[in-house]
């Protein structure tokens, strides 16, 4: 049905028992889940969680899912009859039928400290299949939003996320050729399921930057696939045009728009839609430092922003005074008629609000707009190129090291 290596679902159990052990002692009235793996007869591998906290008063809720599909089943009821829905529209139709049952399956069993076992029992043949779960973690769902969003302070691990670590990891290979030269290289990898690539290094002369920040990479490409996953699952809950699709994730344009041995700098842009007024239309750079394994801080490179970061929005005189001359060229330009895309005349002025940098080739600091709404999204990407050379006299002590074009 949904096949699945199970060598490769194996090999995430040691770390999650671990897991399971460790947060076991002293977390026993905290909000948590437990994490079952193991066979569905004559399906294959599946992967349950169940809310521990609601079992108190005999009622459990949870999610399943076929790691070969990944997408998340809802489960409610008892260990005695959780109930398996059918999807929301074949859900509403049977509801107006007499006598119809919206529901696709029950698992009946037995749950203790090592697992839950039992049968799946199809609701409209009657037809029994045995299950055999093993328990492999629990955890606490602090890290875990209400609609099984992950939040953004952390990773996902095995601690704080086990259910979707096993969702999300080992799935993604890496497809095309490397690109780059041969100090710094990177090749782009995709998840067959949710079916959009994302890079990952494949050289770089530190060893262990390229680790740091390949992890950094995969959280990315992670955080899109539980996306665009969590959106094919929303068919069981909800109806609407886009429920049950992978919300555009599929169509997400990741391109590497500059590669050396001190940067790399990500873009992200499509058009994400799962229901609601609007689409997402987006365009997010995400520069990489490669020297210190980590996102890049450009005030590392130049005086780029005040106290608290670019997450503060707090831009310095320099970095003002560098997009003032670049608005002011952008204006001259749109006066004569010399922008070739006509739509984009004026988006200089969303500067300094909306603006995000980058770097592109040849060697180049890219000025984008970034963040604005639907009403203005015609205007998101990059509108002008400072190249680095110009940047010397706003730059750090150390800042030179990045702007190298190896």
């Amino acid at each position: 049905m949904f096949p699945f290596s199970a060598c490769t679902l194996s090999s995430r159990l040691g770390a999650l028992a671990l897991a399971s052990l460790m947060m076991a002692a002293g977390e026993a009235d905290a909000a948590q889940r437990t994490v079952y793996t193991g066979t569905l007869q004559g399906v294959g591998e599946i992967v349950m969680e169940l809310d521990t906290v609601a079992a108190q008063d005999g009622a459990l809720d949870g999610r399943y899912f076929y790691p070969g599909h990944g997408v998340d089943i809802p489960l409610h009821g008892t260990d005695k009859g959780l109930r398996e829905p059918l999807p929301y529209a074949e859900r509403q139709q049977a509801g107006k039928q007499p006598g119809a049952e919206p529901v696709a399956a029950t698992w009946q069993g037995a749950r203790d400290a090592q697992g839950f076992r039992g049968q799946w029992v199809d609701a409209r043949s009657g037809k029994q299949r045995s299950f055999d779960l093993k328990r492999v973690a629990q955890y606490e769902a602090g890290a875990l939003a209400r609609d099984g969003s992950i939040d953004l302070d952390g990773d996902i691990d095995s601690t704080r996320a086990p259910y979707d670590v096993l969702k999300l990891a080992g799935h993604a290979a890496p497809v095309g050729p490397d690109v780059g030269s041969a100090t710094v290289a990177y090749r782009m990898w995709s998840d067959p399921r949710t079916r959009f690539s994302y890079p990952r290094l494949v050289r770089h002369p530190d060893p262990q930057v390229m680790q740091r920040v390949n992890h950094l990479l995969e959280q990315r490409h992670w955080r899109m696939s539980h996306a665009a996953l969590a959106c094919m699952a929303s068919a069981y809950t909800s109806d609407g045009p886009s429920v049950g699709t992978l919300g555009n994730y599929d169509e997400e344009v990741i391109d590497v728009a500059w590669l050396s041995s001190a940067m790399m700098t990500v873009t992200e842009s499509g058009s994400l839609d799962c229901g609601g007024a609007h689409p997402n239309n987006h365009f997010d750079p995400y520069t990489f430092d490669l020297l210190r394994g980590e996102y890049l801080d450009w005030s590392r490179v130049f005086d780029a922003y005040g106290p608290g970061g670019v997450r503060s929005g707090n831009k310095s005189a320099a970095l003002l005074e560098v997009v003032g001359k670049v608005q002011k060229s952008l204006a001259a330009r749109d006066e004569a008629g010399l922008t070739e895309d006509r739509s984009k005349e004026g988006c200089w002025d969303l500067w300094p609000g909306y603006l995000a940098l980058g770097a592109a080739a040849p060697g180049a600091l890219s000025l984008s707009v970034s963040g604005v709404g639907h009403a203005t999204g015609v205007c998101l990407g990059t509108l002008a190129q400072v190249p680095f050379g110009d940047l010397a006299p706003y730059l750090k002590p150390g800042g030179q090291a990045y702007l190298v074009t190896d």
